[in-house]
């Protein structure tokens, strides 16, 4: 048994001080005043939060390169983020195409830290090749992946598939055959460097197909990583006719803009690209107003080989989810006056909702105890060259994690 002391929980908006008494699985009670007991160990939080882990659904590999070491590299990073449930997608090499492959994962999740999970890849996009996506859901992968400017019946039947199965369908909204290989955000930054850019069209035009799609099959779909307010308006105009639909934004596209860019900073390079100031503010509006339902670090780390490079061959992606919730904690709620329980709402509850894991994203009886003790008192200073936040003061310390049956 363990017995967390003076921990500072959400109840009923608020957070109020309690003791947490759990086992290796459940939380077991939650009072004013637990007695402790020999057989007890005792964690004092010292007035600390206590919050539920996060659960994020948008992760990828070192390099997108699948092997034992880039897999303990990723929960290393994230069990010091506070996350404590993950989705890998599935956009790695070797392609997750086989029953076997998927056991060398599930094998290999269950000796890791944290709780990890994979989507399976709608087709072999080269040859427009449906995957056997049947057998893969039905040994152990927990959702289906795609990306939307597919050929159109092979989506069909991957949202065919996903209401049959009963899975979410995550979708990647972006059409590059709008833009003439697009490297960043088409504005005022890419005219300056003389860099092709990528236009809000090209992802909004596909979140309305997408939308369009999703009033004809009884789908869970979640739009990853959007990036515009128009996408948005998009997706909340189609949730009035369809529920099961939910916008993902990354912690990225709400606290930097494109102009990190300048200088043709690779390091900056990400897909969907950073967009102009205008819509970051745009998109913070939409998150105070709750209309963005998940959060995610959008977690792609990129080596310096493939991002110490020129700008045109620099890979897209950057690491964060080792500072995603101090990111989070310190630009949305201390400076946006985000209230904490949204934030959470959008990092915990709703990602475990979507993924119909009843006994996660909460902190209450009979919940996992899946958790993090988080000290908003602590500052520290991100010191990392390669990092679009270096040199950026955080606040907030992730001082202990617990993940159930871990």
């Amino acid at each position: 048994m363990k017995l967390i002391k003076n921990a500072l929980i959400e109840v009923g908006g608020d957070y109020v001080k309690k003791d947490i008494l759990f086992d290796d699985l459940h939380i077991l009670d939650i009072q004013e005043n637990i007695s402790k007991k020999r057989e007890y160990r005792v964690v004092d939080a010292n007035k600390a939060y206590v919050l539920p882990g996060l659960i994020d659904l948008n992760v990828r590999l070192a390099n997108n390169i699948l092997s034992k070491k880039n897999l303990e590299k990723l929960v290393n990073s994230a069990k010091k983020g506070g996350v404590t449930s993950a989705i890998i997608m599935s956009d790695f090499i070797p392609r997750l195409e086989s029953s076997t492959l998927l056991d060398f994962l599930k094998t290999s999740f269950d000796n890791l830290a944290i709780n990890l999970k994979v989507n399976v890849p709608l087709a072999n996009e080269e040859n427009e090749k449906l995957n056997n996506i049947a057998t893969l859901l039905n040994n152990g992968a927990s959702a289906i992946f795609g990306n939307s400017n597919i050929n159109l019946n092979l989506l069909k039947r991957g949202l065919q598939y996903a209401n049959m199965k009963q899975k979410p369908f995550f979708c990647f909204c972006y059409e590059p055959n709008l833009d003439d290989q697009g490297l960043m955000n088409e504005g005022e930054i890419s005219f300056k460097l003389g860099l092709s850019g990528i236009s809000k069209s090209s992802e909004s035009i596909e979140v309305a197909k997408i939308a369009e799609l999703s009033l004809e099959y009884d789908a869970n779909i979640i739009f990853q990583s959007i990036s515009t307010k128009r996408s948005l308006e998009i997706i909340n105009t189609a949730k009035t006719k369809k529920q099961n639909l939910f916008s993902e934004v990354s912690i990225h596209h709400l606290l930097k803009n494109d102009e990190n860019c300048d200088g043709f900073n690779t390091y900056a390079k990400i897909l969907p690209p950073l967009r102009d100031e205008s819509e970051r503010q745009a998109l913070l509006i939409e998150l105070k107003k709750g209309s963005i339902d998940l959060l995610t670090s959008a977690h792609s780390p990129k080596s310096v080989l493939y991002k110490d490079v020129a700008f045109w061959n620099a890979q897209f992606g950057i690491g964060g989810v080792e500072e995603f919730f101090k990111l989070a904690y310190t630009f949305l709620v201390k400076k946006e006056g985000l209230p904490l329980g949204q934030l959470m709402k959008m990092c915990s509850s709703n990602p475990a909702a979507v993924l119909d894991l009843k006994n996660k994203g909460k902190i209450e009886v009979g919940f996992d105890a899946d958790m993090f003790i988080f000290d908003p008192t602590y500052k520290n200073t991100i010191k990392n060259k390669t990092s679009i936040y270096n040199n950026v003061e955080l606040f907030g310390d992730i001082k202990q994690v617990f993940v159930a049956n871990k």
